[in-house]
């Protein structure tokens, strides 16, 4: 009977693992567009897959829930007086930045982890691909001059590493307090920082920190809090920590807050995640003092 059946044992056994892997394919998108201004951090654009590789039936370790995500990303800086040609009337480097990351998390339930990742990636106008782009969306999607990228920030390869611990306490039946603590080091940016916040509505796990793909429901959940972040330092601001090589004469500021508002909805098999950020100047004499943009991500899970 063994010998009968084993083999459509072992298929049926094969595919029911296949059904508990998780994976999804993502667009995020940070711009301030959307408020009227194009200025600072403008613009960042993400392309992301992961998977879920273990839950807690798969493995021995008490760190039950494994999954690893990749990431390809840019990030635009601009001035506020982003047509000008004068340095001295720039208040903000022009910086582009184009990287390719990995992250690897263990979960030792859907409110408790840790992970770890890494970047490599590019700066410079030209290598980042930052002007081209900006240019082109300017000129032929908003019907305006394009930008002028007299002075930036130089090419240079980058590897950065990070580390991370998440962890959410339940306050009420949809209230719960979530945390994420980072520190990252590299040559592109060295900081530490903590962001938490109330997570209120249906949504289980952590769903406001990462891809997460723990436990999955669906509903819709709010997110409000905060970052603070300790800048050691930050090419895409103050250039090379190693040596001067930037036109700029602009200091950042150490410290750094976000406020965030936001809300996220999952209804297999999409999830979409809308978040406000106004973040407090990163650069000592910025014309604005604050600066407000909006994160929208989409993801499809299969």
């Amino acid at each position: 009977m063994l010998r009968r059946f084993g083999l459509p044992i072992l298929l049926l056994m094969t595919w029911s693992s296949n059904l508990i892997a998780q994976r999804y394919v993502g667009l995020n998108v940070d711009n301030d567009l959307y408020f009227g201004i194009d200025r600072y951090y403008s613009s960042g654009i993400f392309f992301e897959f992961g998977k879920l590789l273990k839950k807690p039936q798969d493995s021995l370790s008490k760190w039950g829930y494994v999954s690893r995500h990749w990431t390809i990303g840019q990030e635009i800086n601009t001035p506020s007086f982003r047509y000008t040609e004068s340095l001295s009337k720039m208040d903000y480097p022009y910086n582009g930045w184009l990287f390719l990351g990995y992250k690897k998390e263990r979960f030792q339930h859907p409110d408790l982890g840790y992970g770890w990742g890494v970047q490599f990636g590019t700066t410079g106008a030209e290598a980042s691909l930052a002007k081209v782009l900006q240019n082109t969306y300017h000129i032929y999607i908003l019907n305006l001059d394009p930008l002028t990228w007299t002075s930036s920030l130089p090419q240079a390869f980058h590897l950065n590493g990070n580390a991370s611990f998440f962890w959410g306490k339940r306050l009420g039946n949809k209230l719960k307090w979530a945390h994420h603590n980072q520190v990252q080091a590299g040559t592109f940016r060295t900081s530490l920082r903590t962001r938490f916040g109330f997570q209120m509505g249906k949504l289980p796990g952590l769903p406001f920190f990462g891809n997460r793909l723990e436990q999955l429901d669906n509903g819709v959940s709010f997110f409000l809090g905060m970052v603070l972040e300790y800048n050691i330092h930050d090419y895409s601001l103050s250039g090379s920590g190693f040596r001067n090589n930037t036109p700029f004469q602009l200091t950042a500021n150490p410290l750094r807050n976000i406020y965030q508002a936001g809300f996220m909805y999952f209804k297999t098999p999409f999830r979409v995640y809308v978040l406000l950020n106004n973040s407090s100047a990163y650069i000592k004499g910025q014309r604005y003092n604050r600066h407000p943009f909006l994160n929208i991500s989409m993801s499809y899970l299969f």
